[in-house]
């Protein structure tokens, strides 16, 4: 080999190169920088965004307590708390600084929930519920995480015979101005900002379907 060679060859095996190599692995492995799906060609660092718009009607309106309560549902992270899924911190912002706090829980959604983040919040003076705008860090979530979202508070809160109704323990510390004979109805979109994917999500009478609309 001739000596240009060798010295070419020998630049990409120094420090720099080095650094770059494990710059890449640390990158694989995090995930960072890879397109998602349905992500624009040449758009690698992007990943995909979900807007919702729509509103579902409340019927009758909220009480002052389910307002509260599912204001404060929405605003805090649904990690895996010890005492239970419908727990509610005084001050959602200020949760994550406690130095105690188990951060595999943390990174877990509480039990049942469909994730970390619920995506509608009560609206209209408790009249309706309408998506939160800057839900996930901005990104939104996916319709089928959106919807699921959708019928979780429907199940658990709102409707006649709903879950939280016989949480027992729970219902007395978070529910005893809940009245459990609310019915839901009306529509939301969820559009994929790469994908162009939209999905409609309905509620009849506390009944949920969704449906594919786009592309």
């Amino acid at each position: 080999m001739a000596k240009g060679q060798a010295a070419k060859g020998a630049s990409t095996e120094g420090p720099a190169a080095n650094e770059a190599s494990e710059r890449v692995e640390a990158t694989a492995r995090s995930g960072a920088g890879l397109a998602a799906p349905g992500a624009r060609r040449g758009a690698a660092r992007d990943v995909e965004r979900f807007r919702s718009v729509g509103r579902f009607r409340i019927d009758p309106p909220l009480g002052r307590a389910e307002f509260e309560y599912l204001a404060a549902f929405a605003e805090s992270r649904r990690w895996r708390r010890t005492d239970g899924p419908y727990v509610v911190p005084d001050n959602p912002l200020a949760e994550c600084l406690d130095p105690a706090l188990d951060l595999a829980r943390y990174s877990e959604p509480a039990d049942g929930q469909p994730g970390l983040w619920c995506p509608w919040a009560p609206g209209d003076t408790g009249r309706a519920l309408v998506p939160v705008a800057d839900v996930a860090g901005g990104n939104g979530l996916p319709p089928e995480e959106t919807a699921h979202w959708l019928s979780y508070l429907c199940d658990h809160f709102l409707r006649p015979g709903a879950l939280a109704q016989r949480s027992g323990e729970a219902r007395q510390r978070w529910f005893t101005g809940f009245t459990f004979d609310h019915v839901l109805d009306g529509a939301a979109a969820v559009s994929g900002e790469w994908s162009g994917e939209l999905t409609v999500i309905k509620v009849v009478r506390n009944s949920l379907s969704t449906e594919v609309l786009a592309p």
